[in-house]
């Protein structure tokens, strides 16, 4: 499963599809606020696929660091359209995995698989 947050309705649209089509259960979130709520009520997943810069108390940096706290399991995929300004985005363990935007489908797919081993639907 993924928890994709996105703000900006047509991203979110394109990467859950992108995602269900290719077999994985996609959970989605427009705010790093109302995604953090959703984990804290026990929602569980396999990747977090979080923007960076949206509107709200919490960024993706900080939604990141806080699901780490909570599930330290969880894999962490960033994405941003200031990808060349912010390559070194962490949770405070260690750099995260970063796409920048716009991503196209097959590049997505290939960092996803990446991080979960390939599974599609797992978890």
């Amino acid at each position: 499963t993924v928890l994709m947050v996105e703000d900006n309705a047509e991203v979110l649209e394109f990467g859950a599809t992108v995602l269900e089509e290719a077999g994985y259960v996609v959970v989605t979130a427009t705010s790093a606020d109302g995604a953090l709520e959703r984990v804290r009520q026990g929602l569980r997943f396999d990747l977090l696929f979080t923007d960076i810069v949206m509107p709200g108390a919490l960024d993706g940096t900080a939604l990141a660091r806080a699901v780490g706290e909570i599930m330290p399991d969880a894999r962490i995929l960033m994405t941003t359209g200031w990808a060349d300004r912010m390559a070194d985005q962490t949770d405070g363990r260690a750099p995260l995995p970063l796409i920048g935007k716009p991503y196209r489908a097959a590049d997505l797919l290939k960092r996803v698989e990446g991080l979960l081993d390939g599974h599609p639907g797992r978890g």
